[in-house]
């Protein structure tokens, strides 16, 4: 497969060539990650920045360990906008999280259709 917003062939070696595990692994994502990006979307609406702070962290290490590099990189400029407090620059940054994070959604669909259980 080729690499896209998730990298599948490191998630694979992570999971030592485990399929199983790996469905399993993006099965708790796929569970885990809409609520905590909902999550984040209303932080930012009501510019609550610990919260988003706190959400941004928590989906930083999820797109991690899913070897979702860039999604990752996109939580920890939300991240990084609270530890500066420039509380009123979520937007864009924010919007660029979302792209990532519906292109995501659709990878980890595909990729559970092409790993078998």
């Amino acid at each position: 497969m080729a690499k896209g917003i998730f990298d599948f062939e490191e998630l694979l070696s992570r999971v030592e060539n485990d399929r199983e595990l790996m469905r399993d692994l993006l099965l708790i994502f796929k569970e885990e990650f809409p609520l905590h990006r909902q999550a984040l979307r209303e932080a930012v609406e009501r510019k609550e920045a610990v919260r988003i702070g706190s959400e941004a962290h928590k989906l930083k290490g999820m797109l991690s360990n899913l070897a979702a590099h860039e999604g990752a990189e996109a939580a920890a400029r939300l991240e990084l906008l609270v530890r500066k407090g420039e509380t009123t620059e979520f937007g864009g940054p924010f919007a660029e999280f979302d792209r990532i994070a519906k292109e995501l959604a659709r990878e980890v669909d595909s990729c559970l259709a092409g790993v078998s259980r």
